[in-house]
This record gives C-alpha cells, structure tokens and sequence, in this order.
C-alpha cells in the first residue's frame, strides 16, 4: 500500500452535503414519529417512544459524523484486514442462536443492552473501504508479486464470502447492495467491462437459485408482475402502498393525518415509510425526498472528481452509492418498481444502525471533500507494500 502524507492543511468540508443530509436526518425524525405514534402507544404505551429512541441515535450519530470528518480518511486503508476479520466476525455472530437476535424470521441484529445493532450495515462500509483500497491505482502499482488475476479473485471471494453471509440472515436487500457497489467500484476502478460481464453471466445460475428457488422470493416476483393475483396474501403489502400513493395525491392529506400507516402497511416507520411520506405530503413530498438523494448523489460524485488519490476518488464513490442504491431500491420497492425486500430508507427509516452507518459514510465523504488538488506542496509518499493488499 503507498500511504498518503498530507501536511494536514485542510480545507473546509462540503456544506451542500452537509446541509443534505441533515435535511434528509430531520425528514426521517418527523416520518419516523408520524408513522410510529400509532404503534408506540399501542406496544409500549408511549407516542414518543420510537421518537426518543430514534433522537438518540441521532444524537449518537451526529456525533459519529463530526469525528469521522476530522479523521484523514487514508487512516482507514491501514486497517483493512481488521475490518475484514471484524466483519466476518459480526456476520457469524449474527447467524448463532442465543447471541444473533431474531425478528420476524430474519436473523440480523446483535443485542447490546437496550439496543440491537444490524451488523451488516457497518460490514458495507468496511467492505467499501477494502474494495477502494486494493482496486486503487496507488494499491495496484505497490502489488506486484501476484497476478491481475489473483489481484481480482481475491477481493470478489471476500466480497462473495460476505454477501452470503448476510444472505443467509437474510437479508437479500443488504447483500444485493452491497453486491451492486462493490461492482462499481470494480468498473470505475478502471476494469474491463468484459470482465464484468462475464461474471455477470457465471453468476446467473446462482442469482437462479437463491431468488427462483427460494419460495418465498419467488413468491414476491410473481406478486410484482400482478400483485392483485393474490391481493390478501402475497400481493398486500403492494397493494396498500399503491392506495397510500393514491390517497396522497398532490400535496397530500398532512402530516400525520395518514390512515395507511394504521394495520395496513407493513412496517410504516422502517421498510414503507416512503409510503407514509405518499400519503402525508403527496407528490410533492415525494419528489422533495428524491430530490435530496440525487442532490446527496450529486454532490459524493463532485468530492469523489476532485479527490486527491485514486484511493479517495473510489471511496468516495462507494460510499455515495452504498447511500443512494439503496435509498433507490427501497423507493422502487415502496412504488412498485421493484419486487418487495426489506430494506430501509437511508436516513428517514427509523433505525439505528441504518442513521449511524449512514452517518459515519457522510462523515468520510466530508473529510475527502476537505483535501482538494493544489491545497498542497512537497506531497510525500511513503511505500508500505506488502504483496496483495488485504
């Protein structure tokens, strides 16, 4: 790995990204006690109490942001093999009985005390991080005992091994996200499209028989196509989404005054919250929510084109997408675009490890946007290489 050695004058951190995100944070913290309220004095006897929770973690996660924007983000490249064995260490601890958490048959929390931490939220970031390290040119011209081969199998069996790991929760939403940017990191790191393709193709029999042949899966495919072909089963959930939107109309029927989000949509203050936003702000609250996440996509690819390296450019990229394909998938789902998977919405779902996770990568990306192309003189470069990068 060749380290980066920075006189550490850095400039000042993106304010529009800034402002985006705590645009979309303040969303969520009006959505999350408008579609739980309900709920909350229901189970626990307490309007405000997914609220209270929901504002400590931001509290928690804010705080996570502002020490991430200080910390020079190649610190994080030093430490990939740590975060590779803490990743796979979390994702294992999941999957064990007695220590995972289980809820609604998936098994992807870990309890700590009063609260349950997702571990694959955070294995994405780590994995960005790794991906951007060893497909970087900096990483790529230090490694030099091994082939282009090897150099390219080894990142993608760790990022498969991963995948099924969180698969096997499961959570198919997670691991398809962190599948799809670990793919664009490959693509923009400069590799053939060919390349791509091919392992594209070698990995259709795979996609066949975890999607296809799992039951349940298949089952939201063919209630994608028709939802109405089982309208009180599979095709439910769908189908009161589509009303939410419906009743929402234009402007919206106000906040709070939502009647889907009462014993109709599933989840409304986590996976479908997008759907109680429909109907409680209407088109136009739906497309000010789209709206902040293409500006958030706007301004991580604007960090990621004035990066100083190769391996910020990269990180920069992979943290903006990890954010916005999944913001996307969930939309899609929530609208019908795509076959239903449980996957929040970054920043306005309620949950704690999804705010803090998504924190921590705006946290990195302010810290690349303060180094910039002429901010510098005598840039150093120090060589720590040590065969394949890992």
């Amino acid at each position: 790995m060749v380290d980066y050695i920075s006189p550490y004058r850095k400039g000042v951190p993106d304010l529009i990204l800034f402002l985006t995100v705590f645009s979309l944070v303040g969303t969520g913290i009006a959505m999350s006690y408008s579609a739980s309220a309900i709920v909350a004095t229901k189970v626990y006897g307490d309007s405000f109490f997914i609220l209270k929770k929901q504002l400590l973690w931001f509290v928690v996660s804010f705080a996570a942001l502002l020490i991430m924007q200080e910390i020079d983000y190649r610190v994080y490249a030093r430490y990939t093999k740590f975060l590779l064995l803490i990743s796979f260490v979390m994702l294992l601890l999941t999957l064990i009985p007695g220590l995972g958490h289980v809820a609604k048959g998936s098994s992807r929390w870990i309890r700590i005390g009063f609260f349950g931490v997702q571990p694959a939220e955070f294995v994405k970031i780590f994995m960005v991080i790794y991906l951007s390290k060893v497909f970087s040119s900096e990483s790529a011209s230090s490694s030099t005992s091994h082939s282009p081969l090897m150099q390219l199998l080894i990142p993608l069996v760790i990022l498969g091994v991963m995948f099924f790991l969180i698969l096997m929760q499961p959570d198919f939403g997670t691991a398809i996200d962190l599948l799809l940017v670990g793919v664009a990191i490959l693509f923009v790191s400069g590799f053939s499209l060919m390349y791509i393709l091919f392992l594209g193709a070698v990995s259709i029999p795979a996609f066949y028989l975890l999607v296809y042949k799992v039951e349940y899966r298949r089952d939201r495919i063919i209630a994608f196509f028709n939802p109405w072909s089982d309208r009180f089963g599979v095709g439910y959930h769908i189908i009161q989404s589509f009303i939410a939107f419906k009743k929402g109309g234009l402007i919206g029927r106000g906040l709070g005054n939502g009647t889907q989000k009462i014993m109709r949509l599933p989840e409304p203050h986590t996976d479908f919250i997008f759907a109680v936003i429909a109907e409680e702000t209407g088109l136009f609250g739906t497309f000010m929510v789209i709206g902040l996440f293409l500006l958030l996509f706007w301004r991580g690819m604007h960090i990621a084109l004035l990066a100083v390296d190769d391996y910020g450019r990269l990180l920069a990229i992979g943290l903006t997408l990890m954010i916005v394909l999944q913001a996307f998938i969930n939309i899609g789902v929530v609208s019908g675009a795509l076959p239903t998977t449980g996957i929040p919405l970054p920043f306005i779902s309620y949950g704690g490890s999804s705010l803090l996770s998504n924190m921590m990568c705006c946290g990195i990306l302010l810290n690349i946007s303060r180094y910039r192309e002429g901010l510098y003189d005598n840039i150093q470069y120090e060589d720590n290489s040590d065969g394949v990068t890992v």
